[in-house]
This record gives structure tokens, sequence and C-alpha cells, in this order.
């Protein structure tokens, strides 16, 4: 009796954990192909070149993680993301950039 009502309280705790566990990698996958789509729509507007979109996912993605793991600091994370995304650019795409990057980084933001 107690052994049975242990191995389905162990079954109860295992899909549960599972379920989690999907929901999460879910969510991570959503953030990548969110990620993937905004630098996407930059890459054509101010026409990065591969290696550009690369170290640009890179930045953002690092973003997303830094601001879910410290949300207080946001607004700090999100300015250090800005000039590092910024550094990357050249004179030419940094005055497509600029008429593009209020609406960019509210994406980014959400």
């Amino acid at each position: 009796m107690l052994s049975s009502r242990l191995i389905k309280n162990t079954i109860i705790l295992f899909v549960i954990v599972v379920a989690f566990a999907q929901i999460n990698f879910a969510q991570e996958v959503k953030d990548s192909k969110q990620i993937t789509d905004i630098v996407s729509t930059l890459k054509q507007k101010i026409l990065l070149n591969s290696d550009q979109e690369t170290k640009i996912i890179g930045i953002l993605t690092e973003l997303k993680a830094n601001v879910a793991a410290k949300p207080e600091n946001k607004s700090s994370l999100i300015k250090d993301a800005q000039s590092k995304l910024e550094s990357l650019l050249d004179k030419r795409q940094k005055m497509k950039y600029d008429i593009l990057r209020n609406d960019f980084w509210q994406q980014i933001a959400g």
C-alpha cells in the first residue's frame, strides 16, 4: 500500500517536472525565434553582413538572459547592448539605424 502510493507520487512528480521543462524549452525557442526575426528585419533595413548579424543575435540573446537574471538593471543592460550593437555598424548603417533605433529597441525591450 505504501509503496504503491510512493510510486504514484513519484510518477506524478516526474510528469510535473517534465511538463515544466517542456514549457521552459518552448519559451527559450520562442525568444530565440523572436530575436532572429527582429535581427533579420534589421538586416534588411540597414544591410547588415552575416558577421554583423551573428554578433547582434549574440548581443541580444545575452541581453535577454541578463535582463531575466537581473530585471532591476534592465535600462543599463539595454544601454550596454545598444553601444555594443552600434559599435558594429559603419557610418552608412548608423545613419539608417538612427532612424529605426527607437522602434527596434521597443521590440527588444518588449
